[in-house]
């Protein structure tokens, strides 16, 4: 009977810890860590003028003279690229022509209040001229 008891033990043991190392194995990693959400490819604005879609990959900037390896936008919808040339947390020092443009697109007479929510919050946010309807944003 002893033995029997023992076994039993033993047997109940090893069904436990097999399921704690299957639960573990089959789990989505650290449950207290929340899944991070995939950016939209569009944000909606007030209306589908103000909407902003955003281009996969990243490009670079030069605030200085302006320049930057971004397409050339042909279309009525803005798009929203993503610079990874330039230090994130720092004053951005835009050159005069973007500066000019980026303050008359956040003004009332740019109708920023029409974008997207998600887009006005977003921290560095700046367009740029000659490239069409673009906004620029650092990775």
């Amino acid at each position: 009977m002893n033995s029997y008891g023992l076994l039993f033990m033993i047997a109940i043991g090893c069904f436990g810890i097999a399921l704690v190392c299957f639960s573990m194995i089959s789990g989505d990693g650290d449950p207290m860590q929340e899944a991070e959400k995939p950016e939209p490819r569009l944000y909606e604005g007030q209306t589908p003028q103000y909407d902003v879609e955003v281009e996969p990959g990243t490009y670079q900037y030069d605030p200085i003279t302006g320049k930057t390896n971004i397409p050339e936008n042909e279309f009525d919808l803005y798009m929203l690229y993503t610079i990874d040339n330039l230090p994130r947390g720092q004053q951005l020092q835009l050159n005069d022509l973007d500066l000019k443009a980026t303050k008359k697109l956040k003004s009332p007479e740019g109708h920023w209040r029409m974008f997207p929510e998600a887009v006005q919050q977003m921290p560095v946010l700046w367009t740029i001229t000659g490239h069409g309807l673009v906004l620029l944003r650092i990775k």
